[in-house]
């Protein structure tokens, strides 16, 4: 079974990697997607059936989130174009302020459904663990980032004469 989700992440991870290179800079969100899922299957030690169960859910759930949030930062556009141009009433904003405001909230529901879901696929330490996996993640990458860049320029000054 061990075999069978090491199979399963190598190919996940790379059909991702083993992509071109992105057009739009989606490429790299993909891989962090890929990344974060493995470490997410990884940490909370998902069996095959949770594998195949779980990850189709989580991904429907993000999908529905980021659909929101790109939907959120039209509206906040919207809104800049509409003080860049002098046209802003209180009225326009109100109705800007009560879309963003009801996007915010499905996002919320959304969330709260989710984890309200948890355990009908995962025991009860996995969902702990998933309840913490997300800021985990983002405090290693964010680790993994500063250590990546403080050595980059570490060597970058060794080289100088």
């Amino acid at each position: 079974m061990a075999k069978k989700l090491i199979v399963l992440l190598l190919i996940v991870c790379g059909v991702s990697l083993g992509q071109g290179p992105p057009q739009n800079g989606n490429g790299k969100r993909q891989n962090m997607d890929a990344v974060r899922i493995w470490k997410l299957t990884e940490s909370l030690e998902l069996t095959e059936d949770q594998v195949n169960k779980f990850l189709p859910l989580i991904n429907i759930h993000e999908r529905k989130i980021r659909t929101l949030q790109k939907e959120i930062e039209e509206l906040s556009k919207k809104g800049v174009e509409l003080r860049k141009a002098g046209d802003l009433s209180q009225k326009d904003a109100n109705k800007l302020i009560e879309e963003y405001t009801e996007k915010m909230e499905e996002i919320n529901r959304i969330k709260r459904d989710f984890i309200k879901s948890l355990p009908k696929h995962l025991s009860p330490d996995q969902q702990m663990l998933y309840l913490g996996f997300e800021a985990r993640f983002r405090k290693d990458l964010k680790q993994y980032m500063k250590d990546r860049k403080g050595t980059r320029g570490a060597n970058r000054r060794r080289e100088r004469p």
